[in-house]
């Protein structure tokens, strides 16, 4: 075994620097939050290349004194504890010294600060945690710090950075969470020179949450307000109409520290229990104060991770907050349908579809019936099945009457992104080539609760979901093309409004999403022109989710062959704009629906592998009614 040895403080600085910066939004994170502490009104942050190549944060706050400055960058070095005891009662979000020679042992740093005691400021380069120079010069009140260059001394760190618009997207999430944090300061972000975050600074939250989470969160959100002796709870839930596929729109901050933490989350989401479909998770921002010495900050470097005395009171104290805040008022949702034939009409309330399915399904299968035998009984449960299945009679064998068939499609979701009249209709499909001859021998039946396409055949009864269907049918028409450029439809030009990670990934991604059918221009003010979509999308459809749906794909690392990126792009928007479940359909559409599982080569099982069609064989039908055994 080798001497033990003593690591000479540049390799230990190095070292211990893994803790604290892990990727470039681990420096601004550490470096806005100095500003902060520093009672900072304005905090300016400047990114190039992800901030991989630079990290640049200016403020207007108090300054560092000339003769602290050197101090700084030594580590254990801090303004903001003095002794055992300032750890029980920890108000600052930085407290530990580590943050500044950490950042310094990895990249190369230039600090520009002035106090307003001092007539001129100082200039101090330390490159690699080795001291260059420190000298006067001319600077406004307050601190800029400039990050370059980052693992440029420790290169098995830096190959494990991720793409630029995965660093950045870190880093714009992290900067919403700020703005949210402290709507009483303006915050902006730039990459490259583009503006991507601007906020006010009015201490208005709602506003903070319509510019980091949309204007409809902002709309839809609820007020919390929830105090008593032991814990403070203050922010908005948005109402479960709005949701997320991850927890990304979750923003919870204890004593005005970002953190993140399970029980939080578990807290929140239980107080929507009941209100949000499977997978789906709520959009909040809650801003809790505890007293200091209630929590411990001081579990990780990055001070994200937090510990509770009574977990138990605080998770109950959050549910409770919620639970009352979405009691408060009727968590009714708007039921809205769209008008293909008028791109640009606004979406009115459509009051025949505001009845909500019944949360008791019926099951015509279920080997044990309960008692049935009185004549009441049993005319009720006939017409119960009645109300839910839809009879249909065969279709005329002429050409229909005259009356057209409704273009005002009740909707229960505003995201039908692919249009039911983008399907081949009758004569097209007559034109291709059958694949599964299969779906034309069909009979249909009926419907039932408006979800599966009750069909038969001479044998056997089909119960097909005509959401996996549709979405599948959808899917391979588009997969056919991957090798070629989707068409394009045109649309009336529109102009919609993105957050700063949006804009960058339209931006990286152009040649990508043209490829995909999209005619997007980028213009000033975060806004993009939207010209065209893919053939298989619905003119009528809210590009603003499309775009927000878009986001998470384009942010995943895993996708690293274009083909896959393709393939989840449009198994996501196949999936979004199939028809949904609850939904009417009229026997024309039906039969359009089977006539195109004939024309695609997997008909069987929808883009995310479930089935689209189940079948009940007449022997088993049989054994349920104990015909045979």
């Amino acid at each position: 075994m080798k001497n033990i040895n003593i690591l000479p403080s540049n390799v230990a600085n190095k070292i211990a620097a893994g803790e604290v910066v892990e990727r470039p939004a681990s420096i601004v994170k550490e470096l806005v939050e100095n500003s902060i502490d520093g009672q900072s009104s304005v905090i300016e942050v400047f990114i190039e290349n992800g901030g991989k190549d630079k990290i640049e944060v200016v403020d207007n706050g108090v300054g560092i004194k000339s003769e602290d400055v050197h101090l700084a960058f030594k580590r254990h070095a801090t303004s903001k504890i003095e002794n055992e005891k300032d750890l029980e009662s920890i108000i600052s979000l930085g407290f530990r010294g580590e943050a500044l020679p950490s950042i310094a042992a990895v990249s190369k740093v230039e600090v520009l600060t002035k106090t307003s005691d001092d007539e001129l400021g100082v200039r101090y380069k330390i490159d690699g945690g080795i001291d260059e120079h420190l000298n006067s010069a001319p600077a406004n009140k307050g601190t800029r710090f400039v990050v370059q260059d980052l693992f440029f001394n420790t290169p098995a760190r830096k190959k494990f950075l991720k793409t630029t618009a995965t660093e950045l997207g870190y880093i714009t999430d992290l900067m919403g969470r700020f703005v949210l944090c402290n709507p009483d300061i303006s915050f902006k972000l730039y990459h490259n020179n583009r503006r991507l975050i601007a906020s006010t600074g009015n201490g208005s939250l709602k506003q903070a949450i319509s510019d980091v989470l949309g204007t409809s969160a902002a709309e839809n959100a609820l007020k919390v307000d929830n105090q008593s002796s032991k814990i403070d709870i203050q922010g908005y839930v948005v109402k479960p109409s709005i949701t997320k596929s991850n927890r990304s729109g979750q923003f919870i901050f204890i004593n005005n520290r970002i953190v993140r933490s399970k029980l939080l989350s578990k807290a929140l989401e239980d107080g929507y229990k009941t209100l949000l479909p499977q997978n789906r998770y709520p959009l909040a921002v809650l801003k809790i104060n505890l007293p200091p010495e209630g929590i411990d900050v001081n579990v990780h470097p990055s001070k994200q991770e937090v510990k509770f005395d009574n977990e138990r009171i605080v998770y109950q104290s959050l549910k409770a907050a919620v639970d009352s805040s979405l009691l408060e008022k009727p968590l009714v949702t708007e039921y809205k349908y769209t008008n293909v034939s008028k791109n640009l009409q606004k979406e009115k309330t459509n009051p025949e579809t505001s009845k909500q399915p019944s949360n008791k399904e019926l099951n015509t299968f279920t080997s044990k019936p309960k008692n049935v035998n009185n004549t009441e009984k049993q005319l009720s449960y006939l017409e119960k099945l009645t109300q839910d299945l839809q009879i249909h009679e065969e279709a005329p064998k002429e050409a229909p009457t005259s009356k057209p068939m409704k273009e005002d499609t009740p909707s229960q979701k505003s995201d039908q992104l692919i249009s039911r009249s983008s399907l081949p209709q009758k004569a097209e499909a007559k034109q291709q080539e059958i694949i599964n001859p299969f779906f034309t021998t069909l009979q249909i039946l009926g419907q039932f609760s408006e979800t599966y396409v009750i069909c038969k055949d001479s044998d056997n009864l089909y119960l097909i979901d005509q959401h996996a269907a549709q979405e599948k049918i959808f899917y391979e028409k588009a997969i056919n093309q991957l090798g070629n450029q989707v068409a394009i439809q045109g649309i009336i030009p529109e102009s919609i409004k993105l957050n700063g990670a949006q804009i960058q990934i339209v931006d990286e991604n152009a040649d990508t999403l043209k490829k995909l059918g999209f005619d997007l221009e980028i213009m000033d003010g975060n806004n993009i022109l939207v010209r065209g979509l893919p053939f298989f999308v619905n003119k009528s459809i809210s590009i603003q989710l499309l775009i927000d749906s878009l986001e998470d794909i384009f942010l995943d690392d895993e996708l690293n062959s274009l083909k896959k990126f393709k393939e989840a792009i449009l198994a996501l928007i196949s999936c979004k704009g199939a028809i949904k479940a609850n939904h009417k359909l009229s026997h024309k559409e039906m039969t359009s629906l089977l006539e195109q599982l004939s024309l695609i080569s997997n008909p069987y099982s929808c883009p995310h592998g479930r089935p689209t069609v189940v079948s009940l064989d007449k022997k088993s039908i049989e054994k349920m009614f104990k015909r045979v055994k």
